[in-house]
């Protein structure tokens, strides 16, 4: 469970992390059809927690530690990424919101997808230190190309789930499930 904590932590340094644009070219170019057992939300709703929260006057204040993650990918070749990070220590939360939306490419062949961000929004929140907090459009170097494997399994509970990572190793990557109400 560690070794897993630790390869999606890495994966979700990779999509949030700022890098520089690939220089190949300008234009990300377009998407291509989205597989059908692909299309939706497919989310990695992970967190963890040593220990739950409370707040100084007894009331639950949440995991002291959480993060998700949903790729929603459209049929016109087209996707969006949530992440969050939020940690709560010493009554005060920190939270870190990434969103970006562009162009996906698959090839079912290699078990792979290709996202291409052009837009991005950046949010941070500080509840002991407001005057921190900001919201702001992704910078240029923030929206960089990023190849991802997949494979769709079932999981021990007998439900589909994508394993996504950012190695061929599917050992590497994390369970996302799917979000039936798309």
């Amino acid at each position: 469970m560690k070794q897993l904590f630790l390869n999606f932590l890495t994966l979700l340094t990779l999509a949030t992390s700022a890098c520089t644009k690939n220089n190949s070219s300008d234009d990300p170019g377009p998407g291509t059809s989205i597989p059908s057992n692909v299309k939706g939300k497919w989310a990695f709703g992970g967190s963890f927690s040593l220990n739950d929260f409370e707040n100084y006057d007894g009331s639950y204040g949440g995991k002291a530690f959480e993060q998700g993650m949903v790729f929603y990918f459209k049929p016109n070749g087209k996707y969006e990424l949530y992440v969050i990070n939020a940690a709560t220590s010493y009554n005060c939360r920190t939270e870190a919101f990434t969103f970006n939306t562009g162009n996906v490419t698959f090839n079912e062949s290699e078990g792979t997808f290709t996202i291409r961000p052009l837009s991005g929004t950046m949010r941070g929140y500080y509840s002991c230190a407001p005057s921190k907090n900001f919201k702001r459009d992704a910078h240029a170097d923030e929206l960089k190309t990023q190849k991802y494997y997949y494979v769709i399994r079932k999981n021990s509970q007998g439900e589909t789930v994508m394993n996504i990572s950012t190695t061929p190793s599917v050992n590497d990557g994390a369970d996302f499930d799917f979000d039936p109400s798309e």
